[in-house]
């Protein structure tokens, strides 16, 4: 069905070509490794002739044939299917054979990449340290990043340089073209309290850790959900623990400590320094009291070992349809607690840390996900061994065209999943299939989140339902997510790293995660002491290479503070 739009819309773009004359030069600047935005200053007329053929074949209505490999979820339809990359092809002038992958990439990738056995355009299938492993693999897209040929893609290094600075080498390659799609929130995680338990046992919604300990603790002892059985509730379950969306560290903001997009291996920013909260003596207390909780009998014991479906579903009740999860943290509630006991859950404030302390002697945070959420790198690469780079980057870029990128991430509008409502204005309709969720029905029918895309700030677009609970639920957080400015905020995922440096703190970091990951879980169920462990602890953790990696992350923040 798609080669016969795409013939019909081919035919369509020669008439009206012919009609218009000769097309725009879209010839790369001659910039050499500089980044992109010089690229378009500096091209000059001997490019411009050295590109006049394939420019002439768009022009003309000539298809140019390209090979691509894309990475797509495992529920995803077959591109051939999606109607809206028909139409991307058609107006770039190229006819796309697709690969799609679905599993195992990255068991395959390796011998693909060391053969070159690559197509002309690869989508999701790319990350930072193939560039360098596999030199000389990748086109330096800086290249051909310009007004006439790339014009989506400028726009959004000019409007979001952050996406810029992300693709950016240390030398000003550009081997990939990033994803923003700004319409996320500016935090991954919710913590969920049950609001009818709360009414079942007159109990005010806590706002401090004291007051949660209790609450818990009445959660646990006073048969909370009502149904007669005193032992089945859980009063506080968490997934995961360092970098885990859904870890108990949320409140590790409590203590005025600011993670940023899950904070992997510990690191934050405070007064423009670089830190790890693992050694950190706020983390110390945090911790008590957590091991506080659980000797109490209020955290899940099995929430160590649970895996995420687990986790999942403790928090859609029983079969008798009684919740049983008091708080838990999670991305939105309908996903959460399913379409029955949604309703009993509402967001849980940030609260203040006020053991042996008085409330407010920490300056409270949240963290922090709003890059980690709306950015992300690698999304398109072009192989340097493409007979024809200025067509593939010519397609590419259609995917950042506005409209264009709303269908790429939640479906096309000729395909039934989109309705453009105004010139700058999308609604997001419901599945096709009624028993299918809006989020399962995104990565049913386009790229979803895998696609290259810009989702301008200024685009409105009606979400979904779920989507539309995700923002609101979150406002809860909005003042205090206000207080993160730059000298606090670390954005990790914009570090720039020599490779002498990368190889120096990939290798310490494998230790100093062994050390606090293999910890906070004795702490928590009481086999280890803190107090009498924690000095011996620092200090391994130190001797395991903490203090050089800071000072190298320090380096690299320091740098990216200067640039931007």
């Amino acid at each position: 069905m798609k080669k016969k739009l795409l013939a019909a819309l081919l035919s369509t773009a020669m008439v009206a070509s012919m009609l218009a004359g000769c097309g725009n030069s879209s010839a790369p600047a001659d910039s050499g490794n500089q980044p992109a935005a010089d690229s378009a200053a500096s091209s000059d007329s001997g490019d411009a002739a050295d590109n006049s053929g394939d420019q002439a074949a768009a022009s003309n209505g000539e298809v140019v044939k390209l090979k691509a490999l894309a990475c797509l979820h495992s529920l995803t339809q077959d591109v051939d299917d999606m109607e809206y990359v028909a139409e991307m092809e058609a107006e770039a002038g190229v006819e796309i054979e697709w690969e799609l992958i679905r599993a195992d990439w990255d068991t395959i990738k390796s011998t693909r990449f060391a053969s070159g056995d690559i197509p002309d355009i690869l989508i999701s299938a790319t990350n930072n340290a193939d560039y360098m492993m596999y030199d000389g693999l990748f086109l330096n897209m800086a290249d051909y990043i310009n007004e006439d040929l790339t014009p989506n893609i400028v726009q959004l290094f000019n409007e979001e340089p952050d996406c810029k600075a992300l693709v950016t080498q240390m030398d000003g390659r550009i081997f990939c073209v990033p994803k923003f799609q700004g319409k996320w929130p500016k935090t991954n995680t919710v913590v969920f309290i049950n609001q009818e338990w709360l009414n079942n046992l007159n109990l005010e919604m806590p706002t401090t850790f004291s007051e949660l300990k209790d609450v818990l603790i009445a959660f646990k002892e006073q048969d909370a959900n009502g149904n007669g059985d005193p032992n089945d509730e859980i009063p506080l379950d968490f997934n995961g623990w360092h970098g885990s969306a859904y870890g108990l560290l949320n409140w590790l903001g409590a203590l005025g400590i600011q993670l940023t997009n899950w904070a992997y291996d510990g690191y934050f920013a405070e007064d423009s320094t670089i830190k790890n909260y693992a050694i950190d003596e706020r983390y110390k207390l945090f911790m008590k009291y957590v091991a506080d909780l659980y000797s109490n009998g209020v955290i899940n014991s099995n929430a160590v070992t649970n895996d995420y479906s687990m986790f999942q579903s403790l928090s859609r009740g029983n079969e008798a349809g009684d919740a049983l999860v008091g708080v838990v943290a999670g991305w939105e509630e309908t996903d959460k607690f399913g379409p029955t006991l949604h309703s009993q859950y509402v967001p849980l404030p940030a609260l203040e840390y006020d053991i042996d302390c008085e409330p407010g002697t920490y300056d409270v945070r949240w963290r922090d996900d709003y890059t980690g959420l709306n950015i992300s790198s690698d999304r398109a690469v072009v192989s340097a061994k493409c007979s024809n780079p200025e067509a593939a980057m010519r397609f590419i870029d259609r995917f950042y065209d506005q409209t264009h990128s709303v269908e790429a991430l939640f479906g096309g509008i000729t395909d039934g999943n989109l309705e453009k409502t105004g010139d700058n204005s999308y609604k997001v309709l419901p599945p096709q299939d009624p028993d299918t969720d809006p989020g399962t029905w995104k990565w049913t029918s386009t790229f979803a989140d895998n696609a290259p895309m810009y989702i301008r700030r200024a685009s409105e677009v009606e979400m979904s339902e779920d989507m539309t609970y995700a923002l609101e639920e979150r406002k809860v957080y909005d003042e205090v997510l206000a207080k993160a400015d730059k000298t606090d905020t670390y954005p990790q995922m914009f570090m720039k790293y020599s490779q002498e440096d990368q190889n120096t703190m990939a290798l310490a970091q494998a230790n100093i995660n062994n050390i606090i990951n293999n910890q906070w879980s004795l702490w928590m169920t009481g086999e280890a002491d803190i107090d009498s462990t924690w000095d011996s602890y620092v200090q391994s953790v130190k001797d395991a290479g903490l203090d050089q990696v800071l000072e190298i992350r320090q380096k690299a923040f320091d740098e990216y503070l200067a640039n931007n």
